[in-house]
């Protein structure tokens, strides 16, 4: 059974549960009140840095600019997404949460292959955008009606995603390689976490927090490589 502090009960009782529960929302005790796993909450938010961080550069970098200006917020706000909803997923561990946590990762792998594929098939941007929606509203139904496939679904999608990135990029593979060998280790640091075959329950510092802070450093690995693909003697 998942770890649980003395008097556990939980603001969050009414809502329909995570499924992870009750056993298998990694190692972080659950607690009681609003934060019901603080490490895995607020290490969520490091996916919102990223974002304001890419905002920055963004507007610094009038003259090589990386992305478009939709592009840009499109990126930094499937971030945010996925911080925030990672954020709410971990304080109140409810269905609704893992919905939006998952669907906030389902952003950001299906913006990367618009990203690269919209320009081969000459996708104009109107199309581009609703068939953005369309997909990830698609993903989010499956999500809803078969929760069980939801990793399995986005491992495909971010596997694809990153073969389709490597393709298209060309100097920024150094900073795109990175980011792929982040998200290893972050996905070694993930199981073992999820196992509990590396756990202490009570402690701040959590393997899935540390899986938060790779991916999120995983993203800015891949804003560089976009960076560096449009400016190669930056």
């Amino acid at each position: 059974m998942i770890p649980s502090l003395p008097g556990a009960a939980s603001a969050w009782e009414e809502f329909r549960p995570a499924t992870c529960l009750p056993d298998e929302c990694f190692c972080e005790a659950v607690r009681s009140g609003l934060i019901r796993q603080p490490a895995n909450t607020w290490s969520s938010l490091a996916f919102v840095l990223v974002a304001s961080w890419v905002a920055v550069r963004y507007f610094r970098s009038a003259r090589t600019r990386p992305l478009s200006g939709s592009e840009t917020g499109l990126f930094a706000s499937s971030l945010v997404v996925v911080g925030l909803g990672s954020a709410f997923y971990h304080a109140s561990l409810t269905f609704v949460g893992q919905v939006i946590d998952v669907a906030g990762m389902y952003l950001l792998a299906t913006f990367i292959l618009l990203h690269r594929l919209g320009p081969i098939w000459s996708v104009k941007a109107v199309p581009g955008v609703l068939g953005f929606a369309t997909a990830n509203g698609v993903l989010m139904v499956l999500q809803v009606t078969t929760p069980s496939l939801r990793r399995v679904v986005f491992a495909l999608l971010l596997a694809t995603a990153l073969v389709v990135e490597w393709r298209a990029s060309r100097a920024g593979r150094k900073w795109l390689a990175t980011g792929a060998g982040l998200m290893a280790l972050a996905f070694a640091i993930w199981v073992a976490d999820r196992t509990r075959f590396v756990c202490d329950a009570g402690s701040l510092f959590q393997g899935h927090a540390v899986w938060h802070g790779l991916g999120a450093l995983a993203a800015a690995c891949l804003f560089k490589s976009y960076e560096r693909d449009v400016a190669p003697g930056r």
